[in-house]
């Protein structure tokens, strides 16, 4: 009858309903990228690393791309990954490799990070990052393994991606905060191993300043430096903190009229340490591996008048 059949439907509608409520949650994905956790014998451990290959990329073919190594991969590689897409026709083809785990909560990934990315151990900044990032845990953080982190970054972490995909010799390495402290002592202590360097809200002022030291010593030793640096602050995170000495190493960089070196500092208005990261992925990929194109939008559109 008509009725039994309105029954069987409203019953039948009630359990698609259901059934569609009642979904168990997946997992998120990043569409496109790729994830490996690389044995490391150094740190005894392994090391996380995502990769972002560029569009159209054919592992067969003979074309071979620049890769740049991003620190802090915990947040930095899905926006990466995601501009590195958007970016597909204002930006070289490249690959982009994050580097760290970010199946963690907050707290874990600052314990994790803390001790690999500095190469000095600096009692009070151990202290002071307890009591302020981690609000005084019960904790200890000691310093002082980025030798240690960079080693086997270098000997293990880029020969496996070497070895599986499509790179050239074109290496840059970024980071932001702690991560970009490392990359400046990389940038000193192993010059020429990466022709680009990011350095984007860096705590330069760190063991006094220890940075500015490696720069002035670094040039005193008459060696040479090229390729392209990109150093960044924001006004909002302390204009004695990091943007006064972001723009330091900058003007310090481009005094020494090192041949081939392209330095470019910029400050990141009405940002804080923490909101910038957005801007700040989209300004390095451009400034890296921006192509002579132009940008606007909408050209053609009757109402671009």
């Amino acid at each position: 009858s008509q009725i039994t059949m309105k029954k069987l439907f409203v019953l039948l509608l009630a359990l698609i309903t259901f059934s569609a409520l009642a979904q168990s949650p997946q997992p998120a994905t990043l569409f496109g990228a790729e994830a490996y956790d690389v044995p490391s014998k150094i740190m005894k451990s392994n090391i996380r690393v995502s990769v972002s290959v560029p569009m159209g990329y054919d592992a067969k073919a003979d074309k071979k791309y620049p890769v740049l190594y991003v620190l802090d991969a915990f947040y930095s590689f899905p926006l990466m990954h995601e501009m590195h897409k958007m970016m597909a026709g204002e930006i070289e083809p490249a690959i982009i490799v994050g580097i760290g785990d970010d199946r963690m909560s907050l707290p874990e990934w600052i314990i994790s990070r803390y001790p690999v990315l500095n190469f000095d151990n600096v009692a009070y900044e151990d202290s002071f990052h307890v009591a302020n990032l981690l609000r005084g845990a019960p904790v200890k953080l000691h310093s002082g393994d980025g030798a240690q982190y960079y080693e086997a970054i270098k000997k293990e972490v880029i020969p496996f991606i070497e070895a599986n995909y499509k790179t050239s010799n074109d290496r840059g390495l970024t980071g932001h905060s702690l991560s970009s402290l490392f990359a400046s002592h990389v940038m000193f202590k192993d010059p020429g191993y990466f022709s680009k360097i990011g350095i984007n809200s860096a705590p330069l002022f760190v063991n006094d300043d220890e940075t500015m030291r490696l720069e002035k010593a670094f040039f005193a030793s008459k060696k040479t430096l090229s390729g392209k640096v990109f150093i960044s602050a924001s006004s909002l995170e302390g204009k004695n903190l990091f943007e006064k000495r972001a723009l330091n190493l900058a003007n310090a960089l481009k005094s020494r009229n090192y041949l081939g070196l392209n330095v470019k500092h910029h400050v990141f208005q009405d940002e804080s340490h923490v909101s910038e990261i957005g801007a700040l992925t989209a300004k390095i990929l451009y400034y890296f591996y921006g192509l002579p194109v132009d940008r606007s939008l909408g050209k053609g559109h009757k109402a671009d008048k």
